[in-house]
């Protein structure tokens, strides 16, 4: 697993993990990028050489082969790399989750109501769960349902769907989250009397079901009992810190009024410090775990409340917050990432957080994916280039903005250090592999970005990465580079063939990239 501190090793191998999270190398400083440059010698990459093709727009997503009739959902929506994750024949609009947590036995109790529209007739459909499905209604009848492989439930309602129609779902499941398990991994963290579901590309599976892919975000509506003295955070607004009204239990319920792809939903419970306010005119929540040191929850909060400031240097070059809340958590879990932008509220590691050298960098990270990653979200994961090429090239033009090296001088030192290393240089952007999903991205994406801008221009840059990220929607790399083309009079193929096709390290030349 790669690891952001530059006190460890390099990795031996870059090996395929499930859960693993986009964030161990969130932040591209000398020293981080030394390491992730730093291939071992012997390492087989096992990535051929791709046949260069002429960029063009992305097809559609093809439901996962299967030998169900047509007016059948599929489990899956088709993803090169994952083909299980999410559902064919509807679209999810909204997520309501009413969820009980049962403390000394570990153990959840959730109602969740998936409210949705047909894409097609539905004789019978899927949703994505984990945890123990007991009863579902659909349109108010009872339905049959089964459970195939991990996380696939089909749904057999009483009356077939019609294409178009909107239709409701509700789901009675329990279980205990911690002890579920895909291969060696969990999206589900316990430290002491603490607990979190969150991660990348999964983590939604673990407390509530849904069409788990980010080409279909939803409205999330989440409600969560636990014990009086715990808090239970999550995404979007908090409403309120008790409906329940119950003298041993709290209902904390938050609402997020934007769609959120179900990745970016997260829980956790535990005992928290919150710091709330209204920033900008937007309402905020901080959370640090009361697991931490007085000294090392002050340092999180001193971290977490720069977000405004952050947020409006990045509005200047992005265009205006897509959101309507801001926020962050540090749990007390030893997360193998940095960092996860969790929709208004990313989860930071406690570790990286309190490390002033570190957090600034990493905080402006998770918050540029407010815009890219959140707003604008993957259409399917080989996307990943549109998400984090981005949120690495703004640590670089926040630190130009704000008195530090310029973004060129960031890419040009890079370079230099990547310079020679074809094994780096064989992850392409196109498709980097799902065992190389969330690595070279973090160094070829924002190369990519500051060359494309050296090119094209500040002016068309900018108008760019606007027009991308103020636009809600799930979209792919290839209609990224449909629009960047549109900026500029200048034919990108050649410039594209070299950083997002080509496995091999772009010549430094003008047409790459390169300035004199």
């Amino acid at each position: 697993m790669w690891n952001a501190d530059p006190r460890w090793p390099p990795p031996v191998a870059a090996k395929h993990h499930p859960q693993r999270v986009a964030y161990v190398l969130a932040i591209v400083m000398p020293l981080v990028l030394l390491l992730a440059l730093a291939v071992p010698i012997g390492v087989a990459w096992g990535i051929s050489r791709l046949r260069v093709p002429a960029p063009g727009p992305a097809p559609a997503l093809t439901p996962s082969a299967g030998s169900g009739a047509a007016d059948e959902g599929q489990p899956g929506v088709g993803d090169p790399y994952f083909p299980d994750y999410g559902s064919s024949g509807y679209d999810a609009t909204k997520y309501t989750i009413s969820l009980s947590w049962d403390a000394s036995r570990e153990f959840l109790t959730s109602t969740t109501v998936i409210s949705a529209r047909a894409t097609q007739r539905l004789r019978s459909f899927y949703f994505d769960l984990a945890l123990t499905t007991t009863r579902v209604i659909v349109n108010g009848q009872p339905a049959v349902f089964a459970l195939s492989g991990f996380q696939d439930v089909k749904v057999t309602p009483t009356v077939p769907i019609a294409a178009g129609a909107d239709f409701s779902v509700t789901v009675d499941y329990s279980g205990a989250p911690g002890r579920i398990k895909r291969g060696a991994t969990s999206g589900w963290w316990t430290t002491g009397q603490e607990w979190t579901a969150a991660g990348e590309p999964e983590s939604s599976v673990w407390w509530f079901p849904s069409n788990d892919h980010p080409s279909d975000p939803a409205l999330m509506d989440v409600s969560i009992r636990v014990p009086a003295g715990m808090e239970a955070i999550s995404i979007g607004r908090l409403e309120s810190k008790d409906t329940g009204n119950e003298a041993d239990h709290d209902t904390w319920h938050w609402v997020s009024r934007q769609p959120t792809a179900t990745y970016l939903n997260f829980v956790s419970i535990g005992r928290y410090a919150l710091q709330e306010g209204v920033a900008d005119g937007r309402p905020y929540v901080y959370a640090v775990s009361a697991q931490l040191s007085a000294a090392d929850r002050s340092k999180a909060f001193t971290a977490l409340q720069k977000s405004a400031k952050i947020v409006r240097t990045l509005e200047s070059m992005f265009g205006p917050y897509p959101f309507t809340e801001l926020g962050g958590i540090v749990p007390a879990h030893k997360l193998w990432f940095d960092g996860l932008e969790t929709q208004t509220r990313p989860v930071y590691s406690r570790k990286s957080i309190i490390d002033d050298t570190y957090s600034t960098g990493l905080v402006v990270h998770e918050l540029a994916h407010m815009w890219f990653g959140d707003h604008v979200t993957l259409r399917q994961w080989n996307d990943i280039f549109t998400n984090e090429a981005y949120a690495s090239w703004a640590q670089w033009a926040y630190a130009e903005r704000t008195g530090g090296r310029s973004a060129n001088q960031a890419f040009n030192d890079l370079y230099g250090r990547a310079d020679g290393r074809t094994r780096f240089w064989r992850i392409t952007m196109i498709d980097p592999t799902k065992d190389h999903l969330f690595d070279a991205v973090y160094s070829r994406g924002p190369m990519t970005l500051q060359a494309l801008r050296n090119v094209i221009g500040d002016a068309a840059f900018g108008s760019l990465a606007r027009d991308w990220g103020e636009a809600r929607g799930t979209r792919s790399l290839e209609e990224w580079m449909v629009l960047a083309q549109s900026k500029t009079s200048v034919q990108l193929l050649p410039f594209f063939q070299a950083w997002l096709y080509a496995p091999t390290q772009p010549a430094r030349t003008a047409a790459n990239g390169f300035r004199a």
